[in-house]
Parts: C-alpha cells; sequence; structure tokens
C-alpha cells in the first residue's frame, strides 16, 4: 500500500509534538538557551545592519548602487542590473537577505523565474554581521578569523555565480525603473520587513533549540540542522575551513526558512541543497588557501585544541525523525510542483 504524502506529515508532527510534550521540560530549557543566545548574540549583531541595508535596497539611494555595480552585474555575472542590490546586499547582509530580496524581485516582476533559480543557487550567504561580528569576534574572540570566513564564503558564492554565467548568452537587459519611495517610508518598510525576518530566525532558532535538548544529536552534526547555536556551542571542535563549509550550507532551519520562496519560483529543494553543499565544499577549499597565506591562531580551534573530547552517539529517533521530515519537504514540493 503506498504511503501518502499527508500521513508522513501527520507522523512527522505528531512525533514532533509528542517529543515536547513527553519531555516538557527539556524543551523548555533547550527553548529558553536558544531564546537567550538569538537575544545575545543573533538580533544585536543582525537586525540594525539588516535594517540599513534594506533602507537602502527600498529607497532612491538603491538606484546609484545598482548603476555603480552594473558593468559586474551585466557584463561578468549576466545578470539583469535590477539584481545588483540584491546580490550586494544578500552577500554581506546575513540569511535570509539575498533570498527576500530575490523573492522581491521576483514577486514585482523585475526578474524572470530563470534568473530568481540562478540567484537562489548563491546569494545564501551569512553576511557580514553574522560572520564578522558574530562568529569572528564574539564566538571565536578573534576579527581576523571572522574576515577569513566570511571572505571565503562570499568569494565562493561569486565564484558560483560567475562560473554559472557561462550558460547564459550576453544579453541587454532593460533599464529598471527607479525607486522613488521617500527616505521616510522606506525606514518604516524596511524596519517591518527586518523585524519580521528577524523574528523568523529566532523561532526557528528556539524550535531546534528545544528539540536538539530532547535528543542526542552528534556535536559536529548540530550546524548541519542548525547553524547559529550549532557554531556557538560547538565551535571548538572544527578547524576554521570546516567552519567556513557549515556557514555556506547554513543549515537546515535556514533552508526551511526559504521554503516558501524556493516553491514560488518554481525551485526543486533537491537542487537548492545540492548548490549548497556545492558552495560549503568551494568555501572550504578556498578558506584553506587563505589560512596559507594569513594564518591565524584561531585554526587551532580544531580537534586539535586542548579540549576533553566527549563521546558521541547517534539517537535512531532522531535520525527517523529528520528523515522524515526531509522527506515531506521533497514530496510536498514535488506534489506541488505537479499541480503548477
Amino acid at each position: 500500500m503506498k504511503i501518502k504524502k499527508e500521513f508522513i506529515e501527520l507522523i512527522f508532527l505528531f512525533s514532533a509534538a509528542i517529543l515536547l510534550i513527553a519531555f516538557s521540560s527539556s524543551a523548555k530549557s533547550g527553548a529558553f538557551n536558544g531564546l537567550e543566545m538569538a537575544g545575545r548574540i543573533v538580533i544585536p549583531s543582525l537586525l540594525p545592519l539588516l535594517i540599513i541595508i534594506n533602507l537602502i535596497s527600498n529607497a532612491e539611494t538603491k538606484n546609484i548602487i545598482e548603476k555603480i555595480l552594473s558593468p559586474f552585474t551585466e557584463k561578468i555575472l549576466r545578470l539583469p542590473r535590477s539584481t545588483g542590490s540584491a546580490v550586494f546586499f544578500g552577500l554581506i547582509g546575513g540569511y535570509p537577505t539575498g533570498a527576500l530580496l530575490t523573492d522581491s524581485l521576483y514577486s514585482n516582476e523585475d526578474i524572470d523565474r530563470e534568473t530568481a533559480k540562478r540567484l537562489l543557487r548563491f546569494n545564501v550567504n551569512g553576511g557580514a554581521a553574522f560572520i564578522i561580528t558574530a562568529t569572528g569576534t564574539s564566538v571565536l574572540k578573534s576579527q581576523k578569523a571572522g574576515i577569513i570566513l566570511f571572505a571565503s564564503t562570499t568569494a565562493a558564492a561569486l565564484l558560483i555565480a560567475f562560473l554559472s554565467s557561462f550558460r547564459y548568452k550576453k544579453i541587454n537587459y532593460p533599464v529598471p525603473g527607479y525607486s522613488s519611495l521617500s527616505l521616510g517610508e522606506a525606514l518604516n518598510k524596511s524596519t517591518e520587513f527586518s523585524i519580521r525576518a528577524v523574528l523568523n530566525i529566532t523561532a526557528y532558532i528556539v524550535l531546534f533549540s528545544a528539540i536538539s535538548n530532547i535528543l542526542t544529536i552528534p556535536q559536529p552534526l548540530i550546524p548541519i540542522f542548525e547553524i547559529t547555536n550549532g557554531i556557538v556551542e560547538n565551535f571548538r571542535i572544527f578547524t576554521l575551513p570546516e567552519l567556513s563549509g557549515l556557514l555556506s550550507f547554513a543549515g537546515l532551519c535556514i533552508h526551511f526558512q526559504l521554503l516558501s520562496v524556493i516553491k514560488k519560483i518554481g525551485m526543486h529543494y533537491f537542487d537548492f541543497f545540492i548548490w549548497r553543499v556545492f558552495h560549503s565544499v568551494l568555501s572550504y577549499g578556498i578558506c584553506f588557501l587563505l589560512l596559507k597565506v594569513f594564518p591565524t591562531e584561531t585554526a587551532v580551534f580544531s580537534n586539535l585544541a586542548d579540549i576533553t573530547a566527549k563521546p558521541i552517539s547517534v539517537n535512531t529517533a532522531l535520525s527517523v525523525l529528520m528523515i522524515l521530515g526531509c522527506a515531506v519537504i521533497i514530496l510536498d514540493i514535488e506534489s506541488r510542483k505537479r499541480k503548477i
């Protein structure tokens, strides 16, 4: 008998609910830790920068940036001029800025579906605030390490954008329409957008922290599920190239936040996932090479660090839960795609 997608969803959701109820004390403790960590690191480092970035992208200053970046955007990346600010702010703004700006361009019909897919293949980045300030300065206690991580993840994204451009002919895209929002209107719009985005990120961090506190997750796998808590709590067991790769992958928590955008533009989640993995591998390699040129003591935060190794074990319930979750996502996207 064929198992329907709805039945798998029901099992998955009931399993999650039962876990949260049965282990409410552990879930509450994990949720509190996630909320505290988000309030201490994520919100202060991300929210102010996100407001400014969206203010610039919504105000008339956006037009200047797109014009300045147009030679690089149109001639090298072979993308429409209108994508210039989305690429620029996506690289420096942090998850999920690039994807949300891509969604905005697609919704406003400034770009077509194929261009939106191209952007989502590389425009998912940790950003300057999260990588340099939060990860480098706050967690690793080294701004230099944060800069190297940011440079490697950003270079990997731009390399993907450049390599993928060879599939497309050089096209003379029309000059986009100009934004006419006043500074006050743009500030209100960007503040509302940024608060929603940060609250969304915080909610996912709290949820994943609650679940991870119930189930035994091997430490090296935590950043794969939730990047912020995974790096903050376990950075000592990773080398800088490994951290760079994990930051580029972004974590399934970020993936879940972007599912609505991925579905909206008609992109397969498997396609998105494979490009995250490719970005991760490239970022690892670039970071490794950068450390040869700019060595930093932070690189010893690896398995060679003076830390007592803790035994790790794989929890069968977690594995089944995560596999079911991934199956639900893929089946849901495939089902909706067939209805288009």
